[in-house]
C-alpha cells in the first residue's frame, strides 16, 4: 500500500505554465533538430556528387573537349575549366551551407540539453525526453 501512495504523489506532480512552454519548446526544437540532419545529409550528398563529378570529369576527359553542365533543368556545354569553376563555386556555396546547418544544429542541441536538464530535474521519470529508438 505504500508503494501505492508514492506512485500516486509521484504521477501528481504539477505542471505549470511555464513547464508546459518548456515541454513545447523542447518538442519545436527537437522537430527543427531532425529537419536539420535530414538536410544536412542531402547536402554532404550533394557535396559527395559534386565531388565525383569533378574527379571524373578531371580522369576521362581531353582538357579541350567540351562537357554537358546542368543549369536548371537545361545542359549547356561548357569547356573544362569553366566547369571546374562552376563546380567549386557550387562547392564553396554547399561548404557554407553545411557549415551553417551544422552551427544551426548545434544550437538547437544545446537548448535541448539545457531543457532536457530543467524539465528532469522537475518531473524526474514522469517525463521521458529521449528519442524513439527506430
Amino acid at each position: 500500500m505504500a508503494a501505492m501512495t508514492s506512485m500516486a504523489r509521484d504521477s501528481d506532480v504539477h505542471i505549470t505554465y511555464d513547464d508546459q512552454q518548456k515541454i513545447n519548446r523542447f518538442a519545436r526544437c527537437n522537430a527543427r533538430h531532425g529537419d536539420v540532419k535530414e538536410e544536412l545529409k542531402f547536402k554532404e550528398n550533394d557535396l559527395k556528387n559534386l565531388q565525383d563529378a569533378e574527379d571524373e570529369m578531371m580522369m576521362t576527359l581531353d582538357s579541350d573537349e567540351k562537357v554537358p553542365f546542368m543549369v536548371g533543368e537545361v545542359f549547356i556545354m561548357k569547356t573544362q575549366d569553366e566547369a571546374q569553376e562552376a563546380i567549386g563555386s557550387q562547392r564553396e556555396g554547399l561548404q557554407d551551407d553545411i557549415s551553417n546547418l551544422n552551427t544551426r544544429a548545434s544550437e538547437l542541441q544545446d537548448t535541448m540539453t539545457q531543457l532536457k536538464g530543467d524539465l528532469y530535474a522537475k518531473f524526474g521519470n514522469n517525463i521521458n525526453l529521449e528519442p524513439e529508438e527506430e
